[in-house]
């Protein structure tokens, strides 16, 4: 069962809508089903332990144990990378950065995979059962902007489904993460009214430490 929500935040949300351009906004009932749902999504990747801050935080655990040269190597290169990043930033070249962070990560999520072979498999499951869950939840409900990033992340299930297929595991893993974290953050994306979800996600990733 999802949480029921405090009056202070379902106060807290009908405010926000309020506020908004009533032409963009999300309306307010629309909000209140975004926070149920982000908080089936929430329970969801805590119970099966399957959000990026999970996997990373499994990965560097296990390596405080576990010499693991393969796994240490890719971990090693993300530092490699998110240095550059940093000093890619430094000199102004912002374009550079967000390519040496995307290579960071994907290096780590490497090493994940290194020791939890599963990972991309787990973490879409995960997703599938979020999504069914928040579908069986809004039932038929006006939903529309829900239901419209609910579409874009089965949409990147496909994608991660179809790369795992072909071999690429990472990337199978990153989209996965990806729609996890959208899901993760709901409310946001919906009030919002962010365009570009994938980036949003991407970004709040790349500020977990390893």
């Amino acid at each position: 069962m999802y949480k029921r929500m405090s009056m202070a935040a379902v106060a807290l949300l009908l405010a926000t809508a309020c506020n908004q351009d009533p032409t963009s906004a999300a309306s307010s009932n629309e909000l209140v089903l975004a926070q149920n749902a982000q908080v089936i999504a929430q329970d969801v990747a805590n119970s099966t332990h399957t959000t990026c801050v999970h996997w990373i935080g499994r990965l560097l655990d296990t390596l405080r144990t576990t010499d693991d040269p393969e796994a240490l190597a890719f971990l090693a290169q993300a530092h490699d990378y998110r240095d550059s990043a940093r000093a890619a930033f430094a000199a102004g070249d912002r374009e550079a950065a967000r390519n040496y962070l995307k290579l960071s990560f994907q290096a780590v999520l490497s090493a994940v995979i290194e020791i939890y072979p599963n990972a991309p498999e787990r973490t879409g499951q995960a997703v599938d059962s979020a999504l069914d869950r928040i579908e069986t939840f809004l039932g038929d409900r006006d939903a529309p902007r829900i239901r419209a990033i609910l579409d874009h992340v089965k949409d990147l299930r496909a994608q991660a489904d179809a790369a795992l297929a072909s071999g690429d595991s990472v990337t199978a893993l990153v989209l996965n993460l990806r729609g996890i974290q959208i899901l993760h953050r709901l409310v946001e994306h919906v009030r919002d009214h962010h365009q570009d979800h994938d980036q949003v996600a991407d970004s709040e990733m790349n500020e977990v430490g390893y």
